[in-house]
């Protein structure tokens, strides 16, 4: 598998595609856009050439990955199609080093315009070699899946030191425990989590704090092919013409087994169409709240008492609309804290104006889109996946956008943008690299470091394509890298709040479910240092309320630790 030249992956693109195109193109019946141009666009995009200065370098085919989403029609032919489908960073068999696992779409009865007789392309797993290749071990883990995917998210739900595996799909999601030996059981009807919604998205986090991590399934809205409330002859019906689904909360019972928490922790709120879910603890309190992005209706944010019930405050809050006052079609949100003062603020992507939700100290958060400079810079563009990252480790945020149209089949660029320390924002895809020139037809992103030097890379997965890996080739600065072990908190630390102090600055982030849009990133807490050359002070404040305090510990290393 590894270093597969380019004609191989195209070979199998062939293939996958082959079954999954009809043999006359659409007329305008509102399911397409009418034209037929999109015909023949669906091919795999080759290898982009870095430049010598870039700092970011398309390593997709040298590290073996071959994965082709399956996209079985010649045009986004309905709201359903439009969303793509995305991937997780997870060390599956705990030997340090990132592996990756891809979801596929495929046929699906009355959605997709497949050939009769077209077979699924399963979902992939792929395991880090660590000498920056994977090798495919889908088929002896036993992983691939049925139905048809969107997301996935990452935990160790059972406490046995293996991260899990849940896959959300339009229909019945999978629950893929992790027996510790390179395989994977099928349980979500004995766990109790197979919900048969039209999901888009899932988040793990511990909302009563009993230690054991609990699980919200976000989902979308009730398809029916033979809707027609739309206005556009060119395009397919929006979210508002399809009634809503209500999404689930599942208790984690510490046996193996959930039970459904949704009516009573007070979050089946009617009337939204979720597009994806982040938990974070929005008040600093301890608890872990949830935030959700919606479509075309106001975002949702839970507020936990700290038991596990939930009130929705997104517009106390300030979250719940844009700048301009829009319920405009959200994608995702990332959280971190962008100017440096110690609280959590969320960047929304959106079709349409997106926002930059900067918190204060009054549990309020105030839309920057503008002063920030990035309402400038994204303002022509389709946002999907977000995603906050130090890229040169100077001790800032930085964002990587991946754009997408999300009617036709066209790519548009992925965006870099680079923070002065302050939360205003400029473009740098120039010093990105030729990748950031490429048009993706870009979906979920997530964040990790698949080769474990301390430089962040991210992967984009893409629509009727394949996905990019781009290694962050130019290490800057100094880094320091968490892995949390919780002891009487749950197995990821989730929750924990953590201060880092080097070089004169202190630095907040809360170790969190990294879940985004479609996908989850790199579990692991990553902190650039720029110049500075020792950590004076590392302060962690677990969910079980214990304080931990670690001084002088060097820097350029992965540090676990393990709750006292």
């Amino acid at each position: 598998m590894m270093n597969r030249p380019l004609w191989i992956a195209v070979g199998l693109f062939a293939l996958v595609m082959g079954g999954c195109r009809d043999s006359a193109p659409r007329g305008r019946d509102g399911r397409g856009d009418g034209a037929g141009a999109e015909i023949g666009s669906l091919v795999v995009t080759p290898t982009v050439a870095a430049g010598l200065q870039d700092q970011f370098e398309d390593v997709t085919a040298a590290a073996g990955l071959d994965f082709v989403h399956q996209f079985c029609d010649e045009r986004i032919a309905n709201i359903l199609m439009s969303n793509g489908a995305g991937a997780a960073v997870l060390d599956f068999d705990q030997d340090g080093w990132m592996d990756l696992y891809f979801v596929n779409s495929g046929p699906l009865e009355g959605v997709t315009g497949h050939a009769p007789g077209t077979l699924r392309e399963p979902n992939r797993l792929y395991r880090n070699r660590g000498d920056g290749t994977f090798v495919d071990v889908t088929e002896p883990a036993g992983v691939g899946g049925t139905g048809y995917g969107s997301a996935v998210a990452v935990a160790d739900y059972d406490r046995d030191g293996w991260p899990d595996l849940y896959v959300v799909n339009v229909g019945p999601n999978h629950l893929y425990r992790n027996l510790g030996d390179g395989t994977f059981a099928e349980v979500s009807v004995a766990a109790g989590v197979g919900d048969a919604g039209t999901g888009i998205g899932a988040a793990w986090a511990d909302v009563d704090n009993d230690g054991w991590l609990d699980l919200l399934v976000a989902n979308y809205l009730a398809y029916d092919p033979s809707s027609t409330l739309y206005f556009n002859p060119d395009a397919y019906p929006g979210p508002l013409s399809y009634a809503a689904e209500s999404n689930v909360l599942y208790r984690n019972r510490g046996d193996g087994t959930f039970e459904d928490w949704s009516e009573r922790a007070g979050i089946r709120v009617s009337g939204h169409r979720a597009m994806s879910v982040c938990a974070f603890d929005y008040e600093l309190d301890g608890d872990s709240d949830f935030y959700l992005c919606n479509d075309s209706t106001p975002n949702t944010l839970f507020v936990n008492d700290g038991e596990g019930r939930f009130t929705e405050q997104a517009v106390p809050a300030g979250v719940a609309y844009n700048a301009l006052g829009e319920a405009a079609g959200s994608m995702t949100a990332a959280v971190g804290d962008v100017n440096g003062d110690g609280l959590p603020d969320l960047f929304v992507s959106r079709l349409g104006y997106g926002s930059l939700y900067l918190a204060t100290s009054a549990q309020r958060f105030r839309d920057q889109m503008m002063a920030s400079g990035l309402g400038q810079i994204t303002a022509r563009y389709v946002g999907w996946g977000v995603n906050f990252l130090d890229f040169d480790n100077d001790g800032d945020l930085d964002i990587f956008l991946a754009n997408g149209d999300a009617h036709r089949l066209v790519g548009r660029e992925s965006l870099l943008l680079a923070n002065n320390g302050a939360g205003r924002f400029t473009d740098a895809r120039q010093l990105g690299g030729a990748v950031f020139g490429a048009r993706l037809k870009a979906r979920g992103s997530v964040v990790l470091d698949f080769d474990n030097d301390g430089a962040l890379d991210v992967l984009v997965t893409v629509m009727g394509d394949r996905s990019f890996l781009l290694r962050n080739r130019r290490l800057a600065g100094a880094w320091l890298r968490l892995r949390l072990e919780g002891v009487r908190s749950n197995p990821h630390g989730w929750g924990a709040h953590v201060r880092v102090t080097a070089g004169g600055r202190t630095q907040f982030a809360e170790a969190r479910c990294p879940s985004g849009f479609l996908g989850q990133s790199d579990p692991r807490l990553h902190f650039g240092l720029g110049s500075a050359s020792i950590v004076e002070r590392l302060e962690i404040r677990w969910p079980s309320g214990a304080q931990q305090v670690l001084e002088q510990v060097p820097v350029n290393q992965e540090l676990r630790v393990r709750e006292p």
